[in-house]
């Protein structure tokens, strides 16, 4: 039974940015999510249950605006990485959030050793 609803569908900017946060850790390259301590500026990596610490969800003008910061393994193609974790996040924010026109920023926070 598929079917139009009426009505509005409103979402978090938590819900937001886990999806976001899910779909990162999902693409080539990434390590994870990072969060810069403001006092030291050092930047360490997140456990995957504080995501949402590591992405800044911004909405200006009805239009939603992300910023991630990433940790990225090293010797990959930074671009490739950059534009592959854009399409990913876009998509699943999409298909699930019904999020059409999103601006994702990726920052590179830093880079890991791969293991």
């Amino acid at each position: 039974m598929s079917g139009a609803i009426p009505g509005t569908l409103k979402v978090s900017n938590d819900v937001i940015a886990d999806l976001a946060g899910y779909a990162a850790l999902e693409c080539y390259g990434v390590v994870g999510m990072a969060e810069i301590d403001g006092q030291t500026g050092v930047v360490r990596l997140l456990p995957s249950y504080r995501l949402r610490k590591g992405i800044d969800v911004t909405a200006v003008d009805g239009k939603v605006k992300l910023d991630l910061h990433v940790i990225v393994e090293q010797g990959v193609n930074m671009s490739s990485v950059v534009n592959n974790l854009t399409s990913s996040v876009r998509f699943i924010l999409k298909q699930i959030a019904e999020l059409a026109d999103v601006d994702v920023k990726i920052h590179i926070e830093g880079l890991r050793v791969a293991r």
